[in-house]
């Protein structure tokens, strides 16, 4: 018993180191992308209306926030910039353009026009 309680925290450690320099990425490169997807409403949810309030961005894309978004910039020193996301596997990235919404705030939208360095 107390063999699988170390193994557990062992392993609950591990996890923990493995994901502190991910944490630390966003603030040292905003020029490196970093998955955003969590920072974004999709345009027909009720919680648009107070997404520049809860500090999210408004995405209108035919995959809503089901495929990742990858933008540049940190969101605090660094504004996000240059966003995209992914595309069904294998046709890679779509570049999203971003519009400003009046009340709203920003708007990122799904263009047809792929990221040519992909």
């Amino acid at each position: 018993m107390i063999k699988k309680i170390l193994a557990v925290s062992a392993l609950a450690a591990g996890a923990v180191i493995a994901i502190a320099p991910q944490a630390f990425a966003d603030n040292t490169d905003p020029t490196a992308f970093s998955d955003r997807t969590a920072d974004f409403v999709v345009y027909n949810d009720p919680a648009v209306l107070g997404a520049k309030d809860a500090g999210k961005q408004i995405v209108v894309s035919p995959y809503g926030t089901s495929h990742t978004i990858a933008c540049r910039g940190n969101g605090a020193d660094v504004a996000w910039y240059d966003c995209m996301q992914q595309d069904n596997p294998g046709l890679g990235w779509m570049i999203l353009e971003k519009q400003e919404l009046p009340g709203l705030g920003p708007a990122w939208v799904y263009t047809m026009k792929s990221d040519p360095n992909a």
